[in-house]
């Protein structure tokens, strides 16, 4: 294989990406499920534009206007399409505020896991080795241990905030990153594209960023669409048990604990709703990836 050989190689993942978008696209599920996660994301980036309310203003929130039933009004004549919770606050207002925490937790903490997952990742391949079975023992002892035990434990050493949610869920995803890179590197490092960019004497850096990268990057698009749902799964869980954010803050999580209490007593829609949008957003994007998934390794779905 010559040189030209070789970058025909490295630019083919963005023939496959395209090739990968029109067969998603043309599928009703991932269509839906694409569309439906956009539209979340828009509604969490233009909450404070899009929300009736701003259910974290202390100046604007009544507890008269506390346990309204949806399609109520509240004092300020504001109909409450969805209820409000015990504190008076709106929420659909407050979903939309717990979508844009939820999805900058998730977004964040997965770009960070990303970055370090695919640096060690990268490195255990090429190298191998002693420094590949030294990283990978490390790997093993990070995914040896339950995810939600891992952040319980680093949230009660780091406190609450957003940023330590941010930090533990990184810590807790970057070895599924690692794993998953590694054993695709390691696949490419085997073909003759490979062989030929060692032969050239090109630069380690070179090689690893400009070659081995862009050919195993198509497993890390699909973990890290899975591992996005996943995060916003356990920030709601820490936020649950009151270990996540803030309670000052926004979150799904934390809407659903709040209302918890009141089920009983027939105030359901505080838990509901907030719960049926973190169901529908998790599905969704859940859906999205396991199509992504099998379009890329089309063997999967024999």
């Amino acid at each position: 294989m010559n040189a030209k050989d070789t970058r025909a190689a490295v630019s083919s993942p963005l023939a496959a990406l395209s090739k990968c978008a029109n067969a998603l696209w043309s599928r009703p599920s991932v269509s839906i499920s694409g569309l439906f996660v956009l539209l979340i994301a828009a509604l969490a980036v233009l909450a404070p534009l899009v929300a009736p309310t701003n259910p974290y203003d202390l100046a604007t929130v009544s507890i008269l206007d506390g346990r309204l039933p949806p399609g109520q009004k509240m004092l300020d004549g504001t109909v409450a399409l969805l209820g409000t919770d015990g504190a008076g606050r709106d929420v659909l207002s407050a979903i939309l505020w717990g979508l844009r925490t939820s999805l900058i937790v998730a977004i964040s903490s997965a770009t960070i896991a990303l970055t370090v997952g695919l640096t060690v990742g990268l490195a255990a391949a090429f190298y191998g080795g002693r420094l590949d079975a030294f990283l990978m023992r490390i790997v093993d002892i990070q995914l040896s241990f339950p995810a939600i035990l891992v952040a319980l434990v680093l949230l009660a050493l780091l406190g609450k905030g957003i940023d330590k949610v941010i930090i533990a869920l990184a810590i807790v995803q970057w070895a599924v990153y690692a794993r998953t890179i590694r054993a695709a590197a390691m696949v490419e490092r085997r073909k003759e594209y490979f062989e030929a960019a060692t032969c050239l004497e090109l630069s380690n850096g070179r090689i690893i960023w400009k070659h081995l990268l862009p050919n195993s990057v198509s497993s890390l698009i699909v973990l890290a669409t899975l591992q996005t749902a996943h995060s916003i799964t356990i920030e709601a869980t820490l936020s649950f048990l009151g270990v996540g954010v803030p309670i000052t803050e926004p979150s799904l999580g934390s809407l659903i604990s709040n209302g918890f209490d009141f089920i009983l007593s027939g105030a359901y829609w505080i838990t509901f709703f907030p719960g049926i949008m973190l169901l529908a957003t998790v599905a969704a994007i859940n859906i999205f990836g396991d199509q992504l998934r099998t379009i890329i390794n089309p063997r999967l779905s024999r």
